[in-house]
């Protein structure tokens, strides 16, 4: 592993997401210039390109107003997708884009346009269909751009209130591998069932895969894979307490592989030898990854004279936060973005940091 800062070295820097789509072509997004105390007139999105050789900030779409990145996903390396939003006090409204290769241009959403109780927790996008996942209110939320247009897809009925019951189900990450072949995560309950859950698109419908998992109070927070036949997915209590699940697919079906003992697990990433790499939050930032052994866990690199954990007055806070993780296709190259608390800096600042790894 190795950790390098912000190509710009600018502070107050948060990138939230990064993905790749082969080893010229990779781009992280955030926001930087955010001061909390100033939260709804501070803050600007930035958008990391990485070409082969370094990272580099590159072309923004046209935003209105304060407008925070928080998603991006892409097929190619003309099909890039971002999500952001407006910092707004009230409601979320979701605002996408969609880079070509040469300039972006706002995709409409309408279902996102005003501000609502709809919030979208993660993208993939694939043949030029884009999925989003989230949820209104209670309700679990799954829209597909065909190409064309939007389309909402009914959740399962299991997530649908019934027979007397509030069933729910919440989703929180995506994994598009073909237009008719799509997996997310998340959880759910209703009448004889609790725990987390697996969601697969054939095409037509969206259906519950339980994976034998009744009962785990635990709710899968990311998912990624070679191919639907070569799937993880990773959950977490919420950061209600240590520990963690992690469940793989194979041809034999789903297995339970235990997890790395992590309490908050924000992103996986699955690379091209098949070894997945998990990205833990607390007690403090640290990579993950399963092999013939098990699990093997490491903590994050920082930048040198950062600190990997800071005490305040209450508990220790980990002062590197690694926000998510994507796979280079092709490769055995691994990427991570967070952002590491500058020392010394009153009130506290933050700058990005991206952290590779790679089997030469």
């Amino acid at each position: 592993m190795g950790p390098g800062p912000d190509p710009a070295d600018r502070a107050d820097e948060r990138p939230p997401d990064v993905a790749a789509v082969d080893a010229g072509n990779a781009w992280a997004v955030g926001l930087e210039g955010y001061d909390p105390d100033r939260r709804y007139t501070t803050g600007d999105p930035v958008v990391l390109r990485w070409d082969g050789s370094a990272w580099s900030r590159t072309s923004l779409p046209a935003v209105p107003g304060r407008v925070s990145f928080q998603r991006v996903a892409a097929s190619s390396a003309d099909d890039v997708w971002v999500k952001g939003a407006p910092i707004l006090p009230d409601g979320d409204i979701t605002l996408l884009w969609r880079y070509d290769g040469t300039t972006w241009t706002e995709v409409p959403y309408p279902q996102g346009a005003t501000a609502s109780t709809l919030t979208i927790r993660d993208m993939s996008v694939v043949d030029g269909r884009a999925w989003l996942v989230g949820h209104r209110g209670n309700a679990p939320v799954f829209h597909e751009w065909t190409g064309s247009s939007w389309q909402e897809h009914a959740p399962p009925a299991e997530c649908v209130r019934g027979g007397g019951f509030v069933n729910f189900c919440t989703v929180n990450a995506v994994k598009a591998f073909a237009p008719d072949d799509v997996w997310a995560a998340g959880n759910g309950m209703w009448n004889g069932y609790r725990g987390p859950l697996l969601f697969h698109w054939d095409g037509t419908a969206w259906r519950v895969v339980q994976a034998g998992l009744n009962g785990q109070p635990f709710s899968f927070q990311a998912i990624d894979g070679l191919s639907s036949q070569d799937i993880w997915a990773v959950g977490d209590g919420g950061g209600m307490g240590p520990g963690n699940l992690v469940v793989k697919r194979d041809g034999a079906g789903w297995q339970l592989v235990g997890g790395p003992n992590v309490s908050a697990t924000p992103g996986i990433a699955v690379g091209a030898d098949g070894t997945p790499w998990v990205v833990g939050k607390f007690p403090m930032a640290s990579f993950s990854s399963y092999g013939p052994a098990g699990w093997s866990t490491t903590a994050a690199p920082a930048p040198p004279g950062s600190s990997g954990t800071v005490y305040n007055a209450v508990a220790a806070v980990p002062g590197t936060v690694y926000n998510a993780v994507a796979a280079v296709p092709g490769t055995n190259r691994v990427i991570a973005v967070g952002s590491v608390d500058l020392p010394g800096t009153s009130p506290l600042r933050l700058q990005a940091v991206v952290a590779e790894y790679s089997t030469r």
